[in-house]
C-alpha cells in the first residue's frame, strides 16, 4: 500500500504519457532488427513481462583466459537466475546480433582467438554484421542493443573511462558517451582501476550522467578495489537494489533519456589493497607504453599484466565482482517488474488471476512408472549368483501418475495425465488403472515404459534398485504442443521433476500466458532446484512446491539460501521464511517425517496479490499427535478466494490438527505414494473450495490410506470423494 502511494504522485501521468517520451536510437535501429536473434529464454520472458537482465560480452572475447571466462560467463548467468530473472548475454556471431546467448556460443566465443575476434562498440556494429563476423560486445555496444530490445538494465565488472594521459592522446571510452545518450541502467563496480577515475566522474557529470553508488557509503568503487586511493565520493547513494528501482523508475518518468551508472563495491573478502593494485597499475602502464600498446588493446593488455603481478588475485577478484554485480543487478530487475505491476494495476486496474475453482480439471506433466517389488524369503541375500526364494508384486507408479490416480479416486474425474508409455503390456497396465485420464498419455512403439524394480529382503529392507527411465525423455515439448489445449483450459497443473527441462519451460511458457497456477513436485534431491533452472518463467505461476527436507535443502542451496541449526523442523521453517522473504515461491510443502502441519504467510498489501508459504511436513510416520497451522489467515478461509488470488489476513495464528487416532494405530505397509496422496488431498480440497482446516484434513487422510496400502494409490481414496468425509 505505501508503494502505491508513493507512485500515486505521478502514476496516472506516466501510464498516459509514457508513450509519448523521446525513445532515442530504438527507431533509428528499427530496420536493422532482423538481425536480432533472441534466445528462447529471453523470447519468452519478453512476452511474459518478466524481468531481464543484459551482459555484455567482451568479458568472454578479451576479459579472461579460456576457460576462466567461460566458467565466469555461466556463473554471473546463474547468479541473474537465482534471483528469477533471465540473463541476456548479448553478443555477435556470424553477423547475429544475439540477445541471450545459450551455452555452446558461449562456448564458441570464449573460445575464439581475440585477435581475430572483434571488441565490438557502437562504431563497430554495423560493419562486424554486414561482414558477418563474430564480435564481443562493450558496454556502450551493449546498452545500444539492450535498448532495441527493450532490457532496461544491463550489467559488467567496470565500465571503460577517461584513459590516464587522456590530456595527450584523447583516450576516452565510448561507453561514456553512450552512457550519456541511452537510457539503460548500468550495474557495476566503477570505473576499471587502469583508468582515471577522477576525470572518468568529471566526464560523466559533463554527460549528465547520474552516478549512484549502492551501500552504505559514498566512497565509490575502484574495481578491485572498495575504494579508491584518494577515496574519490560518489554524488548520490542508494542503500539497496528496492530504492535503486525507484531511481530508476524516477529518471523514466520523467523522460530523461541518458543512462545510470550504479556502482557496488567488491564483495568485502575479494577485495585487493588500493596501494597494492595502484603499483601493479603503474609497472603495466610502463610496460604498455614501452611496447607501443595503443587503442583497443590496452585495457586486455594491462588486465592481463595485472593478473601476471598480482599473481591471478586481480582475475579472483574480478570474478566475484561480476558475479555480484549481476546479483545486484537482478534485484533491481525484479524491483522493477514489480513497480511496472503494481503502477500497471494502480492506473487501470488489473485483471484477477484465473479462478482456480472455475474449472475442477488439473492437469498433471510427469512420469508414469511400472514397479515391481521382489522380496527373498531367505533369511539373507548371497551376492554369489545364486537362486534366493522370493515373490513379487507389480504395482503402478512414478510420481505424476501417482497425484494423477490419487485426484482420480478422490472424485475428479477431469483429472488429465500427460506422460508417455510404451507399447507394451506395462504401458497397458498404467492406461487401464487411470481410466479416462489416461487419454492424454502417449503410447509410443519406440519407447519401453519406464520401470522401477526394487530387490527387498525378507524384513522389507531394500536391498538394490534397478530403474528403467529412459521414457521420461520422450515427454518433450512436441507433446506438450500436441496437448496444449488441455494445459490451457486446466485449473492447476502439477510438474513432476522427472519432466526434462526444456519440457518445464514450454509447461511454463504455455502456463504464463493462460494464467494457469503450476504446482512442483521436486521427486528427488537431484531434481530439487530443476523448475528453477528453468530460467525465470516459474516466477509467475509456480504457487506451489512440494520438497521434502533434503530437496528443501537443496533449493535453498541453489537460491543461496542457509539457515543455522541442524533440527530438522527448524531448518524447514528458517529456509521457507526466507523464501517468503525474498518472494521466491507463495507456497512450500516440505515432508519431515513424523512432524505435523505448519502453515506460514507472508505479510503483503492488501492492494497487492497474497502468496504464502505453506508448510506441510508429511506423516510418513504416523508417530505422531498432532498437525500444528500458523498463517496469516483464519483456519476457516480457503487458500484461494473466488477469484482466483492466494488468501491472506492480518494476524498470526497457531493451530494443531490432531491426526484420527485409527490413524495412529494402522500398520504401515508402503511408503512409496504417500506425499504424493497427500499433495492430490491438498489440490482436491482446494477444488472443492475446503477452507485450511479441511484441506489439511483430507491431506493426512489420504495420506494415511496410502501408508497402510501395498498400492501407492489406494482404492480407499474414493471413500473420501463423498461430501460427509470431507
Amino acid at each position: 500500500m505505501h508503494r502505491l502511494r508513493l507512485l500515486g504522485n505521478y502514476a496516472g501521468k506516466l501510464c498516459t504519457e509514457r508513450s509519448s517520451a523521446p525513445a532515442i536510437h530504438r527507431a533509428s535501429i528499427h530496420a536493422g532488427r532482423h538481425a536480432l536473434v533472441y534466445g528462447d529464454d529471453v523470447a519468452a520472458a519478453r512476452r511474459n513481462g518478466l524481468p531481464i537482465v543484459a551482459l555484455e560480452s567482451t568479458i568472454v572475447t578479451h576479459g579472461m583466459p579460456y576457460p576462466d571466462n567461460l566458467n565466469t560467463a555461466l556463473r554471473v548467468e546463474n547468479a541473474i537466475r537465482k534471483q528469477g530473472v533471465v540473463p541476456a548475454t548479448i553478443g555477435i556471431i556470424d553477423g547475429k546480433i544475439h540477445i541471450g546467448l545459450n551455452n555452446e556460443q558461449l562456448k564458441i566465443l570464449s573460445k575464439a582467438d581475440p585477435t581475430r575476434t572483434t571488441k565490438c562498440s557502437r562504431r563497430d556494429i554495423s560493419s562486424i554484421v554486414s561482414r558477418k563476423l563474430n564480435g564481443g560486445t562493450t558496454v556502450s555496444a551493449t546498452m545500444l542493443i539492450a535498448h532495441a530490445a527493450d532490457i532496461p538494465i544491463m550489467a559488467t565488472g567496470g565500465i571503460g573511462g577517461v584513459h590516464r594521459g587522456a590530456e595527450l592522446t584523447f583516450d576516452v571510452s565510448a561507453d561514456l558517451t553512450e552512457l550519456g545518450r541511452t537510457p539503460v541502467a548500468v550495474v557495476c563496480s566503477g570505473v576499471k582501476s587502469i583508468l582515471d577515475i577522477g576525470r572518468t566522474l568529471e566526464y560523466l557529470e559533463t554527460q549528465g550522467v547520474p552516478v549512484i553508488k549502492i551501500g552504505e557509503t559514498l566512497e565509490f568503487p575502484a574495481f578491485y578495489c572498495s575504494e579508491t586511493v584518494d577515496k574519490v565520493k560518489a554524488p548520490c547513494r542508494v542503500s539497496n537494489a528496492k530504492e535503486a528501482a525507484a531511481l530508476l523508475e524516477a529518471q523514466r518518468a520523467l523522460g530523461i533519456n541518458t543512462g545510470v551508472l550504479f556502482a557496488v563495491s567488491i564483495p568485502e573478502e575479494h577485495a585487493l589493497q588500493p596501494v597494492i593494485v595502484e603499483s601493479a597499475i603503474s609497472e603495466a602502464l610502463r610496460k604498455a607504453n614501452s611496447m607501443n600498446v595503443t587503442g583497443k588493446r590496452v585495457t586486455p593488455f594491462l588486465l592481463s599484466e595485472l593478473n601476471e603481478i598480482t599473481s591471478g588475485q586481480s582475475l579472483e577478484a574480478n570474478i566475484a565482482l561480476v558475479e555480484n554485480n549481476a546479483r545486484i543487478a537482478a534485484e533491481i530487475a525484479s524491483n522493477l517488474i514489480s513497480n511496472e505491476t503494481s503502477r500497471r494495476a494502480f492506473c487501470t486496474g488489473s485483471a484477477p488471476a484465473r479462478s482456480i475453482l472455475s474449472k475442477r480439471k488439473p492437469v498433471v506433466v510427469g512420469g508414469a512408472v511400472l514397479d515391481t517389488v521382489l522380496q527373498v524369503k531367505e533369511p539373507r541375500i548371497n551376492n554369489d549368483g545364486r537362486t534366493h526364494a522370493g515373490r513379487s508384486r507389480h504395482s503402478c507408479g512414478g510420481v505424476g501418475r501417482n497425484v494423477a490416480d490419487a485426484l482420480i479416486k478422490l472424485g475428479m474425474e477431469n483429472t488429465r495425465l500427460i506422460s508417455v508409455v510404451g507399447h507394451d503390456e506395462y504401458g497397458k497396465i498404467i492406461l487401464e488403472g487411470l481410466g479416462a485420464g489416461g487419454k492424454t498419455v502417449k503410447r509410443m512403439s519406440d519407447v519401453n515404459t519406464a520401470r522401477f524394480t526394487v530387490i527387498v529382503d525378507v524384513n522389507g529392507e531394500c536391498y538394490f534398485n534397478v530403474s528403467e527411465m529412459e521414457s521420461f525423455a520422450a515427454i518433450a515439448p512436441e507433446l506438450i504442443k500436441e496437448r496444449q489445449s488441455h494445459l490451457e483450459e486446466a485449473s492447476i497443473i502439477v510438474l513432476d521433476g522427472n519432466t526434462p527441462l526444456d519440457t518445464m519451460r514450454c509447461v511454463l511458457d504455455i502456463a504464463s500466458q493462460a494464467n494457469v497456477p503450476v504446482w512442483y513436485e521436486p521427486t528427488d534431491v537431484r531434481l530439487a532446484a530443476k523448475i528453477f533452472e528453468a530460467g525465470a518463467r516459474w516466477k509467475n505461476v509456480l504457487h506451489f512446491v512440494s520438497p521434502n527436507l533434503n530437496e528443501l535443502k537443496a533449493i535453498g542451496e541453489y537460491l543461496d539460501i542457509s539457515v543455522g541449526g541442524t533440527e530438522s523442523l527448524a531448518t524447514a521453517r528458517g529456509i521457507s521464511e526466507r523464501l517468503v522473504e525474498h518472494e521466491h515461491v507463495p507456497v512450500v510443502i516440505a515432508t519431515l517425517g513424523s512432524q505435523g502441519v505448519v502453515v506460514r504467510v507472508a505479510e503483503f498489501s492488501s492492494r497487492e496479490a497474497a502468496p504464502r508459504t505453506l508448510l506441510i511436513y508429511r506423516p510418513f510416520s504416523l508417530a505422531f499427535h498432532f498437525s500444528q497451522v500458523t498463517r496469516k489467515a483464519s483456519q476457516s478461509e480457503p487458500f484461494y478466494d473466488e477469484s482466483g488470488r492466494l488468501v491472506a489476513g492480518s494476524s498470526i495464528a497457531s493451530r494443531l490438527y490432531p491426526v484420527a487416532d485409527h490413524a495412529k494405530s494402522s500398520e504401515i505397509l508402503s511408503v512409496s505414494g504417500c506425499g504424493d496422496c497427500l499433495a492430490a488431498g491438498i489440490i482436491c480440497g482446494i477444488h472443492r473450495n475446503l477452507d485450511e482446516s479441511g484441506c489439511v484434513s483430507l491431506a493426512l487422510k489420504t495420506a494415511a490410506l496410502s501408508l497402510s496400502s501395498l498400492d501407492a494409490v489406494p482404492q480407499t481414496l474414493a471413500e473420501l470423494s463423498s461430501d460427509n468425509q470431507l
